[in-house]
């Protein structure tokens, strides 16, 4: 029998539903191959997620379950960290996910807004949560990864890995 994951459904419902509005709602695709060349290589034993349309993914340990009820999702069994990917494929650059993306999670600090890599965090039940974008072919890879205290070191190296799938 499959455990469903609530954590999961609760934090990462927002950020697949604004990611599928963006897909519906604007047009054109792009190539990217700087994204390819920003992605940070996948660590030893890690496993690859991919997003449900695929053509994006991220990189999570090896003790991380990937849901098999929410594809593109995955998170440790205790809860204390997650993080869900998604491709947005009818959007042509950041500077059209940036503003309805910080529009619904507003953010506290950011870590990278170029054309590359928008990255930043805002707060929300839980702790702190990430919000990483980057162009790939076909759309913007977006992730979104929870954790709680003590985990942001792996929360880093998942965030840095998000890219083409």
């Amino acid at each position: 029998m499959t455990k469903r994951r609530p954590d999961l459904l609760e934090t990462s419902f927002p950020v697949v539903a604004v990611l599928g509005f963006l897909a519906a709602t604007s047009g054109g695709a792009i190539a990217a191959d700087s994204a390819a060349k920003s992605r940070a290589p996948a660590e030893t034993g890690w496993q690859k997620v991919l997003a449900r349309k695929g053509g994006c993914a991220m990189s999570v340990p090896a003790d991380w379950k990937v849901d098999p009820l929410i594809k593109g999702s995955a998170g440790l069994a205790d809860n204390s960290a997650s993080a869900v990917v998604s491709l947005a494929d009818s959007v042509n650059t950041l500077a059209e996910v940036k503003p309805v993306m910080q529009g619904m999670f507003k953010p506290t600090k950011t870590f990278e807004d170029s054309a590359q890599r928008l990255w930043y965090e805002y707060q929300n039940a839980g702790g702190p949560h990430w919000y990483v974008g980057v162009p790939v072919k076909g759309g913007i890879c977006g992730a979104q990864i929870s954790f709680k205290a003590g985990k942001e070191e792996v929360a880093r190296k998942v965030a840095a890995s998000v890219g083409p799938g």
